[in-house]
Formats: C-alpha cells, structure tokens, sequence
C-alpha cells in the first residue's frame, strides 16, 4: 500500500499538470474571444489543411515552419510566417513601397521597419 504522503504527491502532480493544460488551452480560447485572433503551425504545406492560409497562391511549394496568426472575424486579415528556398513568383508577387505593418505580430518574424520595400503578393 503506498503511503499517504506520496499518494499525496501524485495527486498533487496530477492536479498541476490538468491546471497547466487547462491554462494552456484557455490561452487559445481568449484570444479567439477577446483578441479575435488564432494562431496555428504546420511543419509543411502537406501538414495544413486546404482552407489554411498556407494554401495561398503565392506560398512556395516547399514552405516549412509554416506559422499563421489570422482573425476569427470573416474575410479579415492573417499574417503567414515560412521557411522556403525558393523565390517569390513575380507573377503573383510585387515589389513595392512597405506602407504599413502586419496586423499581427509572430515571434521571430523579420521586423517590417528595417524595410522600405516588401512584396505584396495575391489579393
């Protein structure tokens, strides 16, 4: 039979471990409903689904470390973070004068006011 005080101890261990994931959780939960804003990643384009906005035509086929911030509001803002080796298709893609900022912040993004030019690419 264990003792007590270590019955006491994994019980406690488990009560910490619930609390943390239920705060991790609500993390998401309030910024979808205060912030209107989600986030998500995908280790590639195979891992994101047909509706993410890593699907957007001007995402190079071998886009990794696909990280995505968008709003929870309809036809609103995202902003796609990705790792490629490949060029921008200046089909779709421009170059020109950076006239504003992200909506949204992703840690370890470029910052956008070192910049006089950016590429704005589809709609």
């Amino acid at each position: 039979m264990p003792k007590p005080h270590l019955v006491l101890a994994r019980v406690s261990a488990l009560a910490v471990a619930g609390v943390a994931a239920l705060a991790l959780s609500g993390c998401a939960v309030i910024d979808e409903l205060a912030h209107h804003q989600r986030s998500s990643s995908y280790e590639d384009l195979a891992a994101a689904p047909e509706s993410s906005p890593a699907r957007a035509e001007w995402i190079p086929d071998d886009a990794r470390s696909i990280r995505i911030t968008e709003s929870t509001r309809p036809d609103a803002a995202a902003v796609v973070l990705v790792t490629s080796s490949s060029s921008l298709d200046p089909g779709v893609c421009t170059e020109a004068s950076r006239q504003s900022a992200p909506s949204y912040a992703i840690d370890g993004a470029p910052d956008v006011y070192t910049f006089d030019t950016v590429f704005a690419c589809g709609d």
